[in-house]
């Protein structure tokens, strides 16, 4: 018991500076989980909120019991142990006297000079011909840096595509311990904010149809808007999004 009462003692600012980490920690959760509940039109989106509401009070009521803790010991219990005496070290062993050696001097080198008439060798200056022939390019298959999960990917549109109407999206949303997802999108027309758009399907789905999406209301502000797939677990960690940019245009003049 006592060690441990020492380390807290001597290590009680770095648990404090911890402590008020992890509170700051679950106040930003509980305050992002509270803007999203409020933000959502969907029931099962607003209950995924409250939950996480709830894990961050009870995580910074446990930080603030950590720290209080850690006051308690360091302030009442560490005083009332007994001083401890540092045992005088006593040396094992014959002692052994460190004598130094002599720095070796560096032997000069004889350096060659050389002769004003001496002739070189053509042939040893000839110069080998190098190969300036620019090799062919290796293609490596690499992942879109805006869709870094496997389980969560859009294979159609293609990022850059421009609609004026309904389009499909196709791809991947299957993560563990699935439980929903959803698109999400931001650009002019949502104020630059993410909103949901459309609804939740519950299904995962592996390399196939994830749903429509009717641009038609956005096209009063049309533009680059950032069209996102999110996929989300049964307890409300959202995986990395798969993100590609999409214009909407109004249609042309008939």
């Amino acid at each position: 018991m006592a060690p441990f009462v020492r380390v807290v003692e001597q290590f009680a600012a770095v648990l404090y500076a911890a402590c008020a980490v992890g509170v700051l920690w679950s106040i930003r959760g509980m305050w992002l989980a509270w803007r999203e509940r409020d933000r959502t039109l969907y029931a099962l989106e607003r209950e995924t909120a409250s939950a996480r509401i709830g894990r961050g009070v009870l995580s910074a009521l446990a930080f603030v019991g950590l720290g209080a803790l850690v006051f308690f010991v360091a302030r009442f219990v560490a005083p009332s142990l007994p001083a401890e005496e540092a045992p005088t070290p006593t040396p094992s062993g014959p002692l052994v006297t460190l004598t130094p050696s002599p720095t070796p001097f560096p032997t000069p080198t004889p350096s060659l000079t050389p002769t004003p008439n001496s002739s070189l060798d053509a042939t040893a200056l000839a110069l080998t011909p190098i190969d300036t022939a620019t090799p062919e390019p290796t293609a490596v298959p690499v992942r879109p840096a805006s869709c870094p999960d496997p389980g969560v990917q859009i294979t159609a549109p293609r990022d850059g595509d421009a609609f004026s109407g309904p389009f499909q999206v196709f791809g991947t949303a299957s993560i563990a311990n699935f439980g929903f997802y959803k698109f999400v999108l931001n650009g002019p027309g949502t104020n630059n904010e993410d909103r949901t758009a459309g609804e939740v399907a519950k299904t995962p789905v592996v390399n196939d149809y994830l749903g429509t999406f009717d641009p038609t209301l956005l096209l009063q502000a049309p533009g680059a808007y950032r069209f996102s797939l999110v996929a989300v677990d049964n307890v409300g960690n959202e995986a990395p999004h798969c993100a590609i940019t999409l214009r909407f245009v109004a249609p042309a003049p008939n």
